[in-house]
């Protein structure tokens, strides 16, 4: 049984970096719109638990005639549940493309920073992070694309409760993991 799953996983890899070495090519420019500004429909649309790693508003601003693009990401949750309080999360980073008809595949890195500051208890949280990344960006037209990215996340939290004098109140961690699966951008070209 085992050894199917594995089959399975490698002949999906192996079809998935086939296919993004079919798309690099240095085809033009399938937009010629230097702004997009997306928002990710799986944390907007489905009723599961929201990925705290994909940030809802998403904007990218085309550079150097389209081969680079500098992005930015935005989420804010305020809550007024047990939790009440307010989680601003930010990221920012640069990408490289590669186009070809209506397909661009591109890699990069975002650096992010998230606070989780809630009214209930005084622990704040500060994480920051360095997000490298690949994703397919499929152009329905000059105005509105599809895309979805793959990520490994490296992140450092501090953790910090005011007035303790406790150590454990005070401490940090590191934590790596796989982000964005289940990612889908819808993004307007302007």
């Amino acid at each position: 049984m085992k050894k199917i799953k594995v089959k399975h996983i490698t002949g999906t890899i192996i079809g998935c970096v086939l296919l993004v070495g079919n798309c690099f090519s240095q085809n033009p420019q399938p937009t010629s719109k230097r702004n997009e500004m997306g928002i990710d429909i799986t944390n907007t649309l489905t009723f599961l638990k929201k990925n705290s790693n994909s940030y809802l508003l998403n904007y990218r601003r085309f550079i150097s005639k389209g081969r680079y693009a500098l992005r930015a990401g935005m989420n804010l949750d305020i809550s007024s549940g047990q939790s009440d309080g307010y989680y601003p999360d930010i990221k920012l980073g640069i990408q490289k493309n590669r186009y070809d008809k209506k397909w661009n595949t591109y890699f990069g890195i975002d650096a992010s920073y998230s606070l989780y500051k809630s009214n209930a208890v005084p622990t704040t949280t500060n994480r920051y992070g360095l997000t490298p990344f690949v994703g397919v960006q499929y152009y329905f037209n000059n105005r509105l694309s599809f895309s979805t990215e793959a990520a490994m996340i490296f992140e450092r939290f501090y953790i910090r409760t005011k007035n303790s004098f406790d150590p454990n109140d005070h401490t940090s961690y590191t934590r790596i993991h796989v982000g964005y699966v289940g990612l889908f951008l819808v993004s307007y070209h302007f």
